[in-house]
């Protein structure tokens, strides 16, 4: 039985062929229809364009938006070129797989892909925390790996990634220490972290599409009057509070469910474009593409108490908040929820412990945000009945709103 369909076969790739070779002869068909019927096997992907590190938004504004990393950035290698594109060009050499996808031939204008990733840094902040007689220093980063069309300059997709690194220290830093700092973080792996390590870890997970048809952006992010005052009370900047919140709200859903996002640049994506500068020198205005999905979160309060005990205190500390999801083009909320955290601390008596309220209230606020974007790949009803104001009634616009999650992959 075998070999009569082998030859069965063998005779209808004999008549097929020489079918194929009578068009040809004929100029019935061409020879890239001929290739097309018989792709080439173990074809490789084209390579995407690499380049390298940018920063977002207006580069007149970097001392203000990123004092450290574009100082960092002015720092050349023997050759005069941009140390920061040296040191991650390295370490794309100690990954073959990464590297086997990556080109830096950005010379190919009008010939082959366009499709170019880049490093771009969206957020840097340095701050200190005083607890229990301690000084804390948090230093954070936010970046995307970033895919656009070199040739169109449109955005094709955003990736959020954070870098979080934290240390104690006796006093606050002299500027010249937290630049130090900044080298060390962008130019070594002394510390254990590195930006352009994590940047790669999560190009290496990513399939980069050439078109995206879904996109979704987080619009807004607001305060009501009880959390103005509250902020008002720490001495916290609306502004820069606000800031810090949509950033961690898109790299929460973003990671949270493994899509690309439409980066949140308030005062500078005008007119739909957002300015884009690299460590080259380059400079231009990146087009973005109209969200279809957007999100704005809301925060109602915050609110705390404490409950004292025999040989303890219990301090408890709760964020209300406010999520929505709406669809652009139906002018409609698929999902309009309140939403709250709560934090339990308990500190026993005997300690005489000290802590600080505000840096728990961010926490709190910061874990609200991550367990909420959680639920749009899959919806935790213990979460929902413990965290949502309508409780398990919930269920259901959380469910919708996580099934336009598929559209945007």
């Amino acid at each position: 039985m075998q070999r009569k369909i082998r030859s069965l076969f063998a005779r209808y790739l004999y008549r097929f062929t020489r079918t194929i070779q009578s068009l040809f002869a004929a100029g019935l068909v061409t020879a890239a229809l001929v290739i097309s019927l018989f792709p080439a096997t173990g074809q490789a992907e084209e390579k995407l364009l690499f380049a390298g590190f940018a920063f977002s938004g207006n580069y007149e504004n970097r001392n203000e938006l990123y004092p450290y990393s574009a100082r960092v950035e002015l720092i050349k290698d023997d050759n005069g070129q941009p140390l920061l594109n040296k040191v991650f060009n390295q370490k794309i050499k100690l990954r073959p797989k990464e590297d086997a996808r990556l080109s830096t031939d950005l010379g190919r204008i009008g010939i082959g892909s366009q499709v170019t990733v880049a490093f771009a840094l969206t957020y840097e902040n340095i701050e200190y925390i005083e607890l229990n007689d301690q000084i804390v220093m948090h230093l954070r980063l936010n970046f995307n790996v970033l895919a656009f069309d070199r040739k169109t300059k449109q955005l094709i997709a955003a990736y959020p990634i954070r870098l979080r690194y934290s240390e104690k220290v006796s006093d606050r830093l002299t500027d010249a220490k937290v630049l130090e700092l900044f080298k060390t973080i962008y130019l070594t792996n002394d510390l254990g972290i590195n930006p352009f390590d994590l940047w790669l870890d999560r190009f290496a997970d990513l399939r980069i599409r050439d078109l995206y048809n879904k996109h979704l952006q987080v619009k807004h992010v607001d305060f009501e009057p009880e959390a103005s005052s509250r902020l008002a009370d720490e001495r916290v900047s609306q502004k820069a509070f606000a800031n810090l919140l949509a950033n961690e709200l898109e790299t929460s859903i973003a990671s949270n469910n493994n899509v690309p996002i439409v980066p949140w640049s308030p005062g500078e994506a005008v007119g739909r474009v957002m300015p884009m500068r690299f460590a080259d020198g380059t400079a231009f205005n990146l087009n973005l593409p109209v969200a279809d999905y957007e999100v704005d979160f809301t925060v109602r309060a915050f609110r705390g108490t404490s409950v004292e005990e025999p040989s303890s205190w219990q301090k408890i500390y709760r964020v209300l908040g406010t999520i929505k999801m709406k669809d652009v083009a139906a002018a409609n909320y698929i999902l309009n929820e309140n939403i709250y955290n709560t934090q339990i601390i308990t500190l026993a008596k005997r300690y005489n412990p000290k802590i600080e309220d505000w840096p728990q209230f961010r926490k709190t606020t910061f874990e609200l945000i991550d367990e909420t974007s959680k639920q749009f790949s899959g919806i935790n009803s213990k979460w929902l009945k413990e965290s949502a104001s309508r409780g398990a009634d919930a269920e259901s616009a959380f469910r919708n709103a996580s099934k336009i999650f598929e559209q945007l992959k």
